[in-house]
């Protein structure tokens, strides 16, 4: 997609991320309160950029590790995409725990885009509108921080791994299609073998 386009689908991420952040709870149960944007939107500038993974965008959620393991869609992720959109548009989202660090092996140097305090970035997306957003990223964190924190990644994958394996044994003879439950085991393991690969073992 040309340049211009992937710097308005960043800025339709923010709208959307404030359009369901003001839906009830009730309605939407999932809490998106930041976004933060990675990839090549940040630079260098280009005439495009790839259609996919050219628009990286990491949703930071109101759960813990376990429930927002590398990979997978947290409890009500899925109507939370629904409800955005987003799921239609040319962006890769990432679903990233609370309290955590939002960057890792592949979301790296990150820039806030968008958050449930402060609302858009107006400077960010002027800065990625010039080509300029590389200026923006922030150093990255050191090789030692770096394997300390994918290490709690992997741990809260081999949760997240037990728990869907456990789930989907438990009803995989349920009247209904298991495909639900096995795809989030399917994510669960290809996200703690990416870990893995990454050096987190």
């Amino acid at each position: 997609m040309r340049w211009t386009t992937a710097v308005r689908t960043a800025e339709q991420v923010a709208e959307r991320c404030a359009h369901v952040a003001a839906q009830p709870a009730g309605i939407v149960r999932l809490r998106v309160v930041e976004a933060w944007l990675w990839g090549p939107l940040l630079g260098p500038p280009a005439e495009e950029v790839p259609d996919d993974g050219g628009v990286n965008v990491a949703l930071v959620c109101a759960v813990g590790p376990e429930e927002c393991a590398w990979g997978t869609t947290p409890p009500g992720g899925g109507q939370w995409l629904a409800a955005s959109g987003l799921a239609k548009r040319p962006v890769r989202l990432v679903f990233r725990p609370a309290g955590q660090p939002v960057w890792n092996h592949a979301v790296t140097a990150p820039v806030l885009l968008w958050s449930l305090e402060a609302g858009t970035a107006a400077p960010v997306l002027r800065a990625l509108a010039d080509g300029e957003g590389e200026r923006l990223r922030p150093a990255p964190p050191s090789p030692q921080r770096l394997r300390e924190h994918l290490a709690q990644e992997l741990a809260a994958s081999l949760a997240a791994v037990r728990r869907t394996s456990a789930d989907y044994a438990a009803h995989r003879w349920d009247p209904g299609s298991p495909v639900a439950r096995a795809d989030a085991l399917a994510a669960a393991v290809a996200g703690q073998l990416e870990l893995l690969d990454a050096g987190a073992g």
